[in-house]
């Protein structure tokens, strides 16, 4: 069974094949007659010249094999089939779990399930399931409405089915949450490893192929509103996000794999790229990419960075700023703000390197890599909350990992409303605004660019193609429009429109 395909569907009720049934086809004549068997104080010679016809059971197993012998030579037989008897996991009830006795029996307990899963933060059903039994009980809703998980055939097995979808739920986010192995959810679920085994890799096709329903870049003008009034607020009109990769060890990395697996870091590992909004809310997530490959390579096979430039909604998205002069002017295009490990495009914009902290583009920096943070806390907030991905992959199959990673980001998104209700806490916050007494450095576009270039360790300005160039060109005008915009916003105050 290939537990990585496209199998979305969990049947309750679907048994294990009876093995060893084949084993009986090849029993023939040559066989029998060598042969003599006693049955019954009997002894039946296939080459006894009395015709006796006498009707022998074999049970092998659970296999009962009828055969007719004749002394003609002629063993015609007959194979029937006898239903096996449940296995130990069969017959196993999930009401006799922990779980169910201490947090999803109906009645008082379940009542203060919900209570003190949704009031304390750091209750017991949080620290081990990492999310309310509410929205638990919403996460099941949704696998059963959309057919991830069928309807039990057996009668056995429908008198439990709701509590056993949930201790199933359970225990994958158990596993996500923890970082716990399959044989270790056994005695807490009453569910066999093979059971959870398979329902766990199911769970992860079904969150991977309800991905849209979370994660996704803004889809129309109200959502891309949203997303930039934030920004606006905070001196950086036009942003829609920040962008950066994030790398998890990968524990079983394929001996073939581990030199391209291995990066900057000590241990192979695996780079998703994501990008985030002010909410910490992942709106995009591209990879998995091996180690050794770094920002730069990443971020020019990423088709939700360049949507930012091809896209007619991002492209042709008017935001306002304040020109040199103090007028409120108008410009188009969204942007990322990332670190200086990025390409400098138009649509990413990163810090200055080496400027001074007094000068306008000291504070520029400072107060982007202040916004900037959001994405950083985000894989922070991932790895603590989902210990799979602090912990390692524990998989060979990349494609196993991608699925891991994506579901613990869904699963971010998912709980993040209700993060919100519960916290007053203001996110995604800029760098202070202290003195005033800042500079404008009155650089070209040109003096700029090479300054840039002498910085990257590039003597030679001709070295870049026209198309770069052209890129740089527009990436240091807007970053220093940006610049010129927050001197005067530390004044004015955002823009109203």
């Amino acid at each position: 069974m290939d537990l990585s395909s496209s199998m979305f569907d969990f049947d309750f009720g679907a048994g294990f094949d009876d093995f060893g049934v084949e084993a009986f086809d090849n029993f023939g004549a040559d066989f029998e007659r060598a042969f003599a068997f006693d049955f019954l104080g009997t002894t039946l010679d296939a080459g006894s010249e009395s015709n006796v016809k006498e009707s022998v059971d074999i049970d092998f197993d659970d296999v009962s094999v009828v055969r007719d012998l004749s002394g003609d030579g002629c063993f015609p037989y007959q194979r029937r089939r006898v239903r096996r008897a449940n296995r130990i996991y069969r017959i196993d009830s999930v009401l006799d779990s922990s779980w169910f006795r201490y947090f999803t029996r109906p009645g008082l307990t379940r009542e203060l399930t919900h209570e003190l899963s949704l009031s304390d933060r750091f209750g017991q059903f949080r620290h081990y399931f990492r999310m309310p039994l509410r929205k638990v009980e919403e996460l099941c809703d949704l696998l059963l409405s959309r057919g991830y998980i069928k309807y039990p055939r057996t009668k056995i097995r429908q008198k439990e089915f709701r509590e056993r979808t949930e201790i199933l739920v359970m225990t994958s986010l158990y596993i996500l949450g923890t970082g716990a192995s399959f044989r270790a959810c056994q005695p807490l679920c009453h569910i066999s490893t093979s059971e959870v085994r398979i329902f766990f890799f199911v769970f992860l096709n079904a969150i991977v192929d309800m991905r849209d329903d979370q994660i996704y870049m803004p889809r129309n003008h109200s959502e891309l509103v949203k997303v930039e009034s934030f920004y606006n607020k905070v001196g950086l009109p036009g942003c829609c996000g920040s962008v950066d990769v994030v790398h998890v060890k990968w524990c079983h990395c394929p001996a073939g794999d581990f030199n391209r697996a291995k990066g900057k870091e000590t241990f192979p590992s695996l780079g998703f790229q994501c990008i985030t909004d002010f909410n910490r809310r992942i709106l995009s997530v591209y990879g998995p990419h091996f180690g050794s490959r770094n920002d730069m390579d990443i971020v020019k096979t990423d088709i939700n960075v360049h949507a930012l430039s091809k896209n007619r909604l991002h492209r042709e998205a008017r935001w306002w700023y304040y020109g040199h002069d103090g007028h409120v002017r108008s410009n188009r295009g969204s942007y990322l703000i990332c670190d200086n490990g990025y390409l400098r495009w138009p649509t990413t914009i990163c810090p200055f390197k080496r400027v001074s902290s007094g000068s306008a583009e000291g504070y520029f920096s400072t107060n982007l890599e202040g916004v900037r943070k959001d994405v950083e806390c985000t894989f922070g907030i991932l790895k603590k909350r989902w210990r799979v991905l602090s912990n390692g992959f524990f998989h060979r199959r990349i494609n196993i990992c991608s699925n891991i990673f994506l579901t613990c980001c869904w699963l971010n998104n998912f709980l993040l409303d209700d993060v919100m209700e519960r916290s007053n806490v203001r996110i995604g916050r800029g760098a202070p605004i202290d003195d005033d007494g800042i500079w404008l450095s009155g650089l070209t576009s040109e003096e700029r660019l090479r300054v840039e270039m002498d910085e990257d360790g590039d003597d030679e300005i001709e070295d870049y193609s026209d198309e770069d160039r052209e890129l740089s060109q527009a990436f240091l005008q807007r970053r220093q429009l940006l610049v010129k915009h927050l001197h005067i916003f530390r004044q004015k105050g955002p823009i109203r429109k």
